[in-house]
């Protein structure tokens, strides 16, 4: 006959809670995950800046050729009578007489003025960083332009063909763009505006038609 020795049931006690490592790499996870969503948004809105800034100096360039072309397209009599690299005086028909106008950059105000003869200068094109104007003549009447000047006066020795016009452009963006280092274009020293070119020709109407 066996005798059966009576044995208490002990049952292990589990610790509840977390432990300090569990804390420490759960803290250290979260913060990770935390950078990675931060660095996420950042990115998505530096491309949406830079995307934002590329429609407006598009939409800029592209307006600031249009005034031009269109202002300087009902040319007549003499056309253009003189010109310079920040400069040109032209004649424009008027309400069907003809009349000088005087185009110029003011680099104070960084913009392209008009002025009609007998009136007063008024801004043309605004955010406007630099002009730089070129003048393609005929020297010797072949109807091909021989050379390129930074200057010219109206003379029946030279045909003026074309005028090719540079212009540097400020458009307003955000100084985020910098600290992106988006480097395509050119900063104004505040920070506050992006430079960017454009460069377009005028081709002279009637010219050896």
């Amino acid at each position: 006959m066996h005798l059966f020795r009576h044995r208490s049931l002990t049952i292990p006690h589990h610790q509840t809670g977390f432990t300090l490592l569990e804390l420490v790499l759960s803290v250290g996870l979260a913060g990770l995950m935390m950078a990675a969503i931060i660095a996420s948004l950042l990115q998505f809105n530096q491309h949406k800046l830079l995307a934002q800034t590329l429609l407006q100096t598009q939409a800029q360039s592209q307006l600031a050729v249009a005034q031009v072309l269109t202002d300087w397209f009902n040319v007549c009599g003499a056309g253009v009578i003189s010109g310079t690299r920040g400069s040109i005086s032209l004649m424009r028909n008027y309400k069907g007489r003809c009349i000088r106008y005087d185009y110029a950059h003011n680099a104070h105000s960084h913009n392209l003025t008009r002025k009609k003869l007998g009136g007063r200068n008024s801004g043309f094109i605004a955010q406007v960083e630099s002009m730089n104007l070129g003048f393609g003549v005929d020297s010797d009447h072949d109807c091909l332009i021989d050379q390129w000047r930074s200057s010219y006066q109206h003379s029946d020795m030279l045909d003026l063909h074309q005028v090719k016009v540079d212009l540097h452009l400020m458009t307003a963006s955000s100084r985020q763009l910098i600290s992106g280092h988006e480097n395509q274009w050119l900063w104004r020293q505040s920070g506050e505006f992006v430079i960017h070119p454009v460069s377009f020709i005028w081709r002279l109407p009637d010219v050896c038609s």
